[in-house]
């Protein structure tokens, strides 16, 4: 195991337009500590400038102070505690931010689609750049830079890994000198980002979608997360800085054309799952629709999915002000108390399992059962972070659903949430997936890939028969083939072997092949998989994971 990472950040800044206590921030324990506190990043993805009739990257962009004002009091009410942004936001929209008591993730418009090599781009960004520091570093509201949003596979490939990982560099170096302690990291795609090796950022951030393809579809959209996270090293903090559904009209898999209903169960599912996942910070995307990204700022394309992720809507271009979707009441009520500990899915093999929460100011009681008898009761008197235990006694392997309820200073339900764990008194022989791929170490070796899926089962586990098999190629925003195996005939087997070929495209730079299939035990479902990543060459040396 890795020797545990304690990296501190200290945040002293000099504030010359307003006075306040100032903050400080550590990374510590994979975690956000403001002001010696631990804190979860309760964001959402926010953009001014971006309503019917707007377009927030086309002419000068206003500053919309009145309508900033208002989203962010709507905001706050709602129980986030922070916004993420896109693009760098003007002094005076900082001090709307600051003064509104909401903390901010600030991307920076570096643009992903240039040559990351070219001097005159690179001299450009640092010009950029120190503008936005020039005034920023004297607001402590922002809590971390974002400085890329999801640069493309291909487009690394050609301009090369080292030109990549250069200006990154460049500009983390930049951001730490002229705005100290603030942590720096890019918000890339976890699809076409999974190759990537984030270890030269201050903190782990991804997009994170749950379309039900390629890893999503053969490890689960937890373990796919997760499995990001453990890939990175497990010893910095991991943040989601974009995850949704769209209600457009149409769409296709779970991109657009959801119900309401169905987004405002699916972020909620979405949110259960990054959190066990490993997130310390979520930020759904996003706040209002983009009428802007179909091409036609002052039309809204009812079959453009990226037009409606909206957590609120217009009613026309003349609509400033919108109204919330059902998604937002959603979402304020479930962030009321969020469970980070005992994680849904997981498996404990010990008696003692640790309870962790985030609460707002109104949770006075929490209140845990287990087949309908209380296992646990404890008052609560304070907001924010709060710990203790669970001692459970199971008797050899049992399945359990652990029934929260959170009561407030009247008694009354505030929220209940189920957890599912598998809890044990001793280890647990559990069934396992494993991969054998070829080629396995270079694309180049081979125009036809093979995996070989193995499942070693296990009495009193059921294995499922939906084994998936993915080969990833990150062809743009294409993940390539996947094939679902039926396995029904060897299920009383003790070994399950399966064979799949793929062809593997000229211009595929990187792979991820990856096997998964679900696994039951009474009432506690998870899954067993595995994933390889093989590159084409060394182009990948510098910004890929050796």
């Amino acid at each position: 195991m890795r020797a545990k990472l304690f990296f501190t950040f200290s945040l002293l800044v000099a504030l010359v337009s307003f006075s306040h206590a100032k903050t400080t921030i550590e990374l510590k324990d994979n975690w956000y500590y403001l002001n010696g506190q631990k804190y979860f990043i309760k964001a959402i993805g926010y953009e001014i400038g971006a309503r019917p009739g707007q377009h927030p990257y086309q002419g000068k962009r206003a500053d919309d102070l009145e309508l900033l004002k208002f989203d962010l009091k709507v905001i706050k009410e709602a129980g986030y505690n922070t916004i993420r942004t896109w693009s760098q936001f003007s002094e005076a929209q900082l001090k709307l931010v600051q003064d509104s008591g909401l903390k901010l993730i600030m991307g920076l418009e570096i643009n992903p689609e240039k040559d990351y090599g070219d001097s005159t781009f690179v001299a450009s960004c640092e010009t950029d750049v120190h503008k936005v520091m020039d005034y920023a570093k004297n607001y402590d509201c922002i809590i971390t830079y974002l400085v890329i949003n999801e640069p493309q596979t291909d487009h690394i490939h050609k301009v090369s890994g080292k030109a990549f990982v250069n200006l990154m560099k460049t500009l983390i170096n930049l951001i730490h000198a002229e705005h100290p302690g603030i942590p720096v990291t890019l918000s890339a795609n976890a699809m076409i980002s999974d190759y990537m090796d984030e270890s030269l950022f201050d903190v782990y951030a991804y997009n994170c979608y749950d379309h039900s393809e390629a890893q999503t579809a053969t490890m689960g959209f937890k373990d796919y997360i997760k499995g990001l996270n453990q890939l990175n090293g497990l010893n910095k903090p991991f943040i989601t800085t974009e995850f949704g559904y769209s209600v457009s009209h149409k769409g296709y898999g779970r991109y657009g054309g959801q119900t309401l209903t169905e987004q405002s169960t699916g972020l909620i599912s979405n949110y259960r799952d990054l959190i066990d996942a490993g997130a310390v910070g979520m930020c759904p995307f996003y706040y209002a629709d983009g009428w802007w990204k179909g091409g036609d700022q002052n039309y809204h394309n009812s079959e453009q999915p990226e037009e409606w992720f909206g957590f609120w809507g217009y009613r026309d271009v003349n609509d400033k002000l919108g109204s919330p979707r059902p998604v937002w009441f959603a979402m304020r009520d479930y962030m009321k108390a969020l469970i980070i500990s005992p994680k849904n899915k997981e498996i404990y093999q010990t008696a003692i399992v640790p309870m962790e929460l985030f609460v707002d100011k109104n949770v006075r009681k929490v209140v845990v059962k287990l087949n309908d008898k209380e296992l646990y009761s404890k008052n609560i008197t304070k907001e924010g972070y709060f710990s203790d235990n669970l001692n459970l006694t199971p008797k050899g392997i049992e399945d359990m659903e652990l029934a929260f309820e959170f009561y407030d200073k009247s008694n009354k339900v505030m929220k209940t949430e189920s957890i599912f764990i598998l809890a044990s008194d001793s280890p647990i022989d559990l069934p396992k997936l494993t991969i054998e791929v070829t080629p396995n170490k270079d694309l180049n070796e081979s125009k036809t890939a093979t995996i070989i899926t193995k499942i070693e089962t296990k009495d009193g586990f059921k294995i499922g028969d939906d084994l998936k098999v993915s080969y990833n190629t990150h062809l743009g925003w294409e993940v390539g083939p996947q094939a679902t195996v039926s396995i029904k005939d060897q299920l009383a087997k003790k070994l399950i072997q399966t064979e799949n070929s793929f062809s593997i495209p000229e211009n595929a730079w990187i792979v991820n092949a990856s096997a998964g299939a679900s696994v039951q035990y009474g009432k506690f479902n998870f899954r067993i998989h595995d994933q390889k990543l093989i590159y084409r060459g060394d182009w990948a040396k510098e910004v890929g994971r050796k």
